[in-house]
């Protein structure tokens, strides 16, 4: 027989019960028997009766054969505790003794009585003054606690709750002794976060308060300490007849006397001796005595020097008239917000205005938020100056003339409220206007993630108009977060104006200066590199990791490296939360309601309101925050960065924010706050069907509305949906939702949409909600979806409802032709007739007008169709441009004027005008002056209006704008760019229309490179979406396929085509047209020509088409007499030129094409 050592067998019981044989886990059974192992444990060697292990392993229940079941438990059980004897003999274990069984094991086979034996002997070294001593037994014994309560899975248990419960006070008592020893030892500052944790998790426990109040006082914080201890007297309950608080009574007045027992003694290290003589002392040693303690700086910038010089660069740009976008972006705590804090720094030198303002996640709903934040002050200010606008050198309001549709931001609009563009141009207007009465001004945004979307386009918009003001924009962008709207604009992001700067982690050089210069010691490299590789250079994490070090008084020594990484991994929310938990509960209050109001936007009073306590409460609960660098100074409270303001933020449990919201949003309602700033708290607030919030969220879509923001009107109104109204209500709700969403969402538009069109009641109502699903549909439906709708919803209309109908009729017809449907299936063997003056009727003359332009048929009542449409600004004020530009369009096609209208048109729009109209008057502007030859004009419009395409993610507008782009830059001679401008449209190609317009423009590009089989190629992949009889005047697909038929030398073919175009052209009768299609087959005939191209001259010599005058010259200078053909050529090249088409360096076709 083997004898078995029993000192090699280690059982568990502080967590779950286990067992071990020479380091190696055994397998002890099922639930019940590890309960018997565990039941002896609990005995410590005591026999335990059969009878009381059944009734402790089953309950009240045993087995019919629950002695037989026992027993067969003891055996499995020791054969697993004694792996090595051999079967039959006696275990020596667990052993039989009478009508029970009992462990026999050594003192300290069990986890538990190793802990209480560590307990026993940390008092003696601590009653002998050996603290050190004490530290370490004690450390080893609560390493033995692996989690959870001992007998963790038996807790409920009679039998193992009383013992759980006996080793749970000895571990808290634990606990307090080793801090107590601690404190022996001289340590003391870097006990205080620890016990204000320990002093959280049971304040019941008053030696937990006398340890915090002594550790407090040895920390130099006095008043700190007696506060604690005042704190200790509101908790702990007192016992009549006890001596309870007496020790924490004498403490407190040793401490208002300053007892010199309370002096804390010279640390002590157990395993360190006294360093020889002359020993230099390692870097970030503590001298002998007192650690010397330094405030903490928490402003220095270090490791930044190109950023800041890039900084000034812009700045100075920008004071000479060479404006700046500065874009800095990084991961959160890189430093962005502090780089931002510079520029502004660096302009309060020069004296230059800075407006400042935060993008906020709980606000990113708040239409124009950030603007506000930006100029509410310098308009409220100029609004108090005494000298109004007629005073004496008076300037004016900054929101009056050219600016007053800014009003509409700060609510001083009164009528109906300007649309969106009217109001980013009333924006830039009074940019203007604050440049000119302050100078040069510095706009600066952190977090513009996080800003509302009417804020990003007013940036947007500004950066692209800046052109000679001396205006600084600078933003911080937090990068790996998704952007309110999708990606930033391009004029925030690329461009000539725009400069990017990307701080990189601090390097361990940067690491060191900033260690040095916050601790005032010169770090150790090991300390340095540990400090690097915890924050991965990150300022903002290495700056709470210095604060807790200092906190603790640890220093930079390579001793100390180790205590770095368990630092730094909760550096922010750890110890944002950490500095909280040591804060009065009123502060911690205050804090969460700022976090929950919004970071940069909570008043004293809406503080106040939130933690339910006078404002004088609420002020004093603040200034704490403030001390700890928890909020940042001044009013409306922020914290002191978005991390922070985060850590608090997420430490509200789910349930809990949404009740915060709601009462938020209650006391923002009842101080008459704006509807929009409520309707944020709404958003995050539970649902529960109440009418007067469904009023306050639509009252706030209108606020969105008049501001000219829809994309917050739809939020409130989808959050109003979801509340949710009356039957009764509901369908008016999704009708404005439907209008809102229009602009920026017409997927969700259609369905709100639909859902109103099918519950309204009211015919006109109902009519309404037809014409705008029917137009929307056109661009956001399916093929043939709107086509459908409009036939459908007309048909359903009432009969007095006949402009409507119209209005229904237009929009099927024009969305037929835009779908690329066969004709038969929207068009009618002949016209309907044109009723009324209402914009119905409007709409469908501009539709037939374009029908019959598009035939080139009956010129003459074309333009009578067209100039009816476009009489009075019916169409324009029904908010119908679409068809008012279409109409515009054909009078142009047709060589009427159109300047006037579009000048007018770009005026109102830019007064009051929508997004549409603004982009829809530059792109056919550019349309008319690059059919006139001004190419460099027809360039700024075409890149305005794909800007705006862009910026507002708006499909109408970005394919036809590129299109003419893409053709005015090969007339400027500039191929590349053409290429480039053509693959950037393809991400912007929707439906039939946009395939034949991207055909098209590929086509020109691949003739103007030489490509003219792949040009072939192009053409016929668009071929089936163009009308068997097409005017060139509106088609430029025939005329384009003539060019790369010639130049694949298919001349006969390119010839046939040609004069095919001809007779439409002459039928068609427009000069303009006709001189260019004229041209072309001319050029084609060779010597045979020359006839029909002094026909072309004749023509197009007193039209406005200058460039194709020019061709036209080009051409018949190659056919002319000698004696002609240089003048002819000369008054060409001078045509070219003042139309910038480098371009048109020869005659139309190559010399070998003749």
């Amino acid at each position: 027989m083997r004898c078995v050592s029993l000192h090699e067998l280690r059982m568990t019981v502080l967590g779950e019960v286990g067992a071990a044989f020479r380091a190696q886990p055994l397998e002890l059974g099922g639930r019940r028997q590890r309960a018997v192992l565990a039941l002896l444990i609990v005995a410590r060697g005591s026999v335990v009766a059969r009878d009381r292990l059944i009734e402790g392993v089953w309950g009240g229940t045993p087995p019919p054969r629950a002695a037989a079941s026992l027993q067969a438990h003891v055996s499995h059980l020791r054969r697993s505790l004694e792996p090595e004897r051999e079967a039959r003999t006696r275990g020596g274990v667990i052993v039989s003794d009478g009508a029970g069984y009992a462990l026999r094991l050594p003192a300290d086979a069990v986890d538990a009585w190793r802990f209480e034996e560590a307990l026993r002997s940390a008092t003696t070294h601590a009653d002998e003054d050996r603290p050190s001593e004490a530290v370490s037994v004690l450390e080893a014994g609560l390493g033995l606690w692996r989690g959870g309560p001992a007998y963790a899975e038996y807790a409920a248990e009679p039998w193992a709750r009383q013992e759980a419960t006996r080793l749970a006070g000895l571990r808290e008592l634990a606990c307090e002794r080793l801090l107590a020893a601690r404190l022996a030892r001289g340590e003391d500052t870097v006990l205080v976060p620890e016990l204000e944790s320990l002093v959280s998790q049971d304040p019941l426990r008053e030696e937990r308060w006398r340890l915090l109040a002594l550790a407090l006082y040895r920390a130099h914080r006095q008043a700190d300490a007696l506060d604690a201890l005042r704190r200790a007297r509101q908790i702990l309950p007192v016992r009549p007849g006890t001596p309870g608080g007496q020790a924490l009574r004498a403490l407190e007045s040793e401490i208002l006397t300053q007892s010199p027992a309370l002096d804390a003694p010279a640390r002590r290290t157990a395993d360190i001796g006294p360093a020889p003589a002359g020993t230099p002392a390692a870097p970030g040693a503590a001298p002998t005595g007192q650690a010397p303690r330094l405030p903490l700086r928490t402003d220095l910038l270090v490791d930044r020097a190109p950023q800041l010089a890039e900084l000034r660069h812009c700045l100075r740009s920008a004071l000479d008239g060479k404006p700046r976008v500065v874009l800095i972006e990084g991961p959160a705590g890189i430093g962005k917000s502090r780089l931002l804090s510079e520029v502004a720094g660096l302009a309060a030198e020069e004296g230059i205005l800075t407006l400042t303002a935060r993008g906020s996640q709980r606000e990113k709903d708040y239409g124009f938020g950030t603007v506000r934040q930006l100029f509410e002050r310098v308009v409220d200010d100029e609004g108090t100056e005494p000298h109004g606008a007629n005073a004496p050198g008076g300037r004016g309001p900054l929101v009056a003339g050219a600016a007053v549709a800014a009003g509409a931001v700060f609510g001083a609009v009164r009528g109906r409220p300007p649309e969106s563009f009217a109001v980013l141009n009333g924006l830039y207007q009074l940019t203007r206007r604050l440049v000119t009465a302050k100078g040069p001004l510095v706009l600066a945004v952190d977090d513009v993630q996080w800003c509302d979307s009417g804020s990003v386009r007013f940036l947007a918009h500004l950066a692209g108009c800046l052109e000679g003001l001396p205006v600084l924009i600078a933003l911080t962008l937090r990068t790996g977060e998704p952007q309110q709207g999708g990606e930033l604009p391009g004029t925030l992001t690329r461009g000539p104006s725009v400069v990017r700067i990307r701080p990189t982690p601090l390097t361990e050089t940067g690491v060191a200066d900033l260690v040095r210069q916050t601790l005032g010691e010169e770090p150790h490299d090991e300390f340095t590199a540990a400090c690097h590789r915890a924050t991965a250079g990150n300022p903002l994490l290495l700056r709470q990791l210095l604060r807790a070090l200092h906190v603790r008084g640890i220093r930079p020594g390579a001793a100390q490296s180790a205590a770095i990484a368990e630092t730094g991994s909760r550096a922010v929310s750890g110890l944002v939360l950490g500095r909280l938990a040591r804060l009065p509960e009123e502060a911690k209050a205050a804090a969460q309601a700022v976090a929950v109001l919004g970071d940069g936007a909570a008043t004293l009073s809406e503080v106040a309101a939130l933690m339910e306590r006078p404002e004088a409460e609420a002020a004093r609960a603040i200034a704490p925050l403030v001390r700890a660098e928890i909020l940042r100074e001044g009013h409306p409270y922020g914290f002191v960065h978005p991390l922070v303001g985060e850590a608090v933020y997420r430490e509200l449990p789910p349930g809990e924010l949404q009740l915060r919201h709601e009462r938020a949003a209650s006391a923002l309602s009842a101080a008459d706050a704006p509807a929009e700033r409520t309707a944020a708290q709404l958003l995050l607030a539970p649902h529960r069907g109440d009418p007067g919030v469904v009023d306050l969220l639509c009252a706030a879509a209108r606020e969105a509305a008049d501001r000219a923001v829809p994309e917050a009107a739809a939020t409130y109104l989808t959050r109003a949906l979801d509340e949710p109204p009356t039957p009764e209500r509901r369908p008016e709700v999704l009708l404005e939702l439907g209008r809102a969403e229009t602009l920026g969402n017409g997927p969700a538009a259609v369905e709100h949409l639909r859902l109103a069109y099918g519950t309204l009641a009211d015919p006109g109502r109902k009519a309404a909600a037809a014409l705008l699903l029917a137009r929307i549909l056109v661009f956001a439906g399916g093929h043939g979806q709107a086509t459908e709708f409009a036939r459908r919803a007309a048909a359903e209309l009432p009969a007095e409802l006949s402009d409507e109908r119209q209005g229904l009729l237009a929009l099927e017809r024009i969305s037929g032709f835009m779908h690329g449907l066969d004709q038969r299936l929207w068009r009618t063997v002949e016209d309907p007739v044109v009723e009324g003056e209402g914009p119905g009727a409007r709409m469908l003359a501009a539709n037939l007008a374009r029908e019959a332009a598009s035939d080139g048929s009956d010129r003459d009542r074309v333009v009578a169709l067209a100039r009816f449409a476009v009489a009075d600004g019916v169409l324009q004020s029904a908010g119908e441009e679409m068809l008012w530009y279409t109409a515009v369009i054909v009078l142009h096609l047709a060589d009427e004027g159109v300047g006037e209208l579009l000048d007018a048109a770009l005026a109102r729009a830019q007064e009051r005008g929508s997004l549409f109209s603004v982009l829809a008057t530059h792109l056919w502007r550019g349309f008319t002056q690059w059919n006139h030859g001004d190419l460099n004009a027809a360039r700024r419009s075409l890149e305005n209006a794909v800007e705006l395409s862009e910026i507002w993610g708006l499909a109408p507008g970005a394919p036809q704008g590129r299109t003419f782009l893409t053709a005015v830059l090969l007339d400027l001679g500039d191929t590349a760019g053409a290429r480039a401008c053509l693959e950037r449209m393809r991400g912007w190609v929707r439906g039939a229309e946009g395939q034949r317009l991207l055909g098209e423009s590929e086509a020109r590009v691949l003739i103007e490179e030489g490509r003219y089989e792949e040009a072939l190629a192009a053409l016929d992949g668009v071929r089936h979406l163009q009308p068997a009889m097409a005017n060139p005047a509106w088609w430029p697909w025939s005329l384009l396929r003539v060019r790369a038929l010639a130049g694949a030398g298919k001349r006969a073919d390119a010839l046939v085509l040609a004069e095919e175009q001809l007779t439409v052209a002459r039928r068609w009768g427009a000069p303009s047209t006709l001189g260019r299609v004229l041209r072309i087959v001319c050029e084609l005939r060779g010597t045979e020509g020359e006839p029909g191209l002094r026909e072309a001259v004749a023509l197009l010599a007193t039209g406005p088409a200058r460039l194709e005058y020019a061709r036209a010259l080009y051409a018949l200078a190659a056919h002319a007499p000698e004696d002609e053909a240089a003048a002819f050529l000369s008054r060409g090249r001078h045509i070219a030129r003042e139309c910038g088409a480098a371009g048109l360096v020869g005659p139309a076709f190559p010399a070998e094409w003749s």
